[in-house]
């Protein structure tokens, strides 16, 4: 599915347009990456360049400023007006789209960045990953074969994480999830403590389930959707994919995920995952990821090498 004409409440930016919108405001933003933090911070087999940094990134923190400071004197206006203490609620951004799309490398970037603007515990960063249910619950349900569908996500616990944090609640934990076994780690978890700014990323994050009629960006006051033409999100899903193989055939760990897949022919392997990619993650991304796109307040468009080329901000 290649990308559609916007609807009429987004004004579409080119890239070198706001490039130059951001020049001035961008001036300000203190971070200072190198090319070594660049490749500390973006995901693994991601690509994005100090260029990118500097057309896209930059600006879009000097925007994120400026809502934040909007938020900060809308809460402001309405305490007085109700005659109420002003109490501390995160400035929430929530970053959607489908998998290897490059979520991971925008929400560690932009935390990164932020955290130079407002400091290190002021600017937090959680997945929905850890929400989903345990591999044993997926396959108790009769489900396994949906995990990361809508269903095979805990959306009351997530919306309860997501409500906690804002309502300022002074510490709030998130299950934590490794990718190295697929599968949620029990009892363990992530602690946050009241920051600034909160980050949540996900491919769900722009969803609402049966379970949980709520949508998760009703919490966000900024929400981000990270957009490209499927066939080339399906490049870089097998780019990926061969990449983790590669990895995990140098380290022989058979507690990984994919080890049962480095014991099979090559071509085997390849085939077995444009299986999991047509029949899982395209039907996700198609049914229940693309529909919620324009629920986001900005998408970035992305094309070969997650170059972005265009920039869609909500207008109302």
């Amino acid at each position: 599915m290649n990308m559609t004409e916007p609807s009429m409440n987004y004004q579409v930016i080119k890239r070198e347009d706001w490039r130059k919108l951001g020049q001035t405001a961008s001036n300000d933003v203190k971070s200072k990456l190198t090319p070594q933090v660049l490749s500390e911070l973006k995901a693994f087999n991601d690509q994005i360049s100090l260029d990118e940094v500097d057309a896209i990134y930059k600006p879009l923190v000097a925007y994120i400023k400026t809502q934040y400071r909007q938020y900060g004197q809308d809460r402001k206006v309405q305490a007085e007006f109700l005659e109420q203490p002003q109490t501390p609620s995160p400035f929430v951004i929530g970053i959607a789209g489908s998998v290897a799309v490059g979520k991971t490398t925008t929400a560690q970037l932009l935390q990164y960045l932020l955290q130079a603007e407002f400091g290190q515990s002021e600017v937090a960063l959680a997945t929905t990953d850890g929400f989903l249910r345990s591999n044993e619950e997926l396959v108790q349900q009769g489900i396994m074969e949906r995990k990361g569908f809508p269903e095979s996500y805990n959306m009351p616990k997530l919306l309860e994480f997501v409500d906690a944090i804002k309502d300022g609640d002074e510490e709030i934990r998130a299950p934590k999830y490794s990718h190295d076994i697929s599968d949620v780690l029990p009892n363990e978890y992530d602690y946050f403590k009241r920051p600034k700014i909160f980050i949540l990323e996900g491919i769900n994050t722009l969803q609402a389930t049966p379970d949980a009629p709520v949508y998760l960006s009703d919490f966000f006051d900024l929400s981000i959707y990270l957009d490209a033409d499927t066939d080339l999100i399906a490049h870089w899903y097998l780019d990926r994919f061969v990449a983790l193989l590669n990895q995990t055939a140098q380290a022989q760990d058979p507690n990984n995920f994919f080890y049962s897949w480095t014991q099979m022919p090559f071509d085997q392997a390849i085939s077995q995952a444009r299986q999991v990619w047509e029949t899982v993650n395209l039907p996700n991304l198609e049914d229940y990821i693309l529909p919620t796109r324009e629920r986001a307040d900005l998408i970035l468009h992305k094309t070969v090498g997650h170059i972005i080329d265009e920039i869609w901000l909500r207008k109302f």
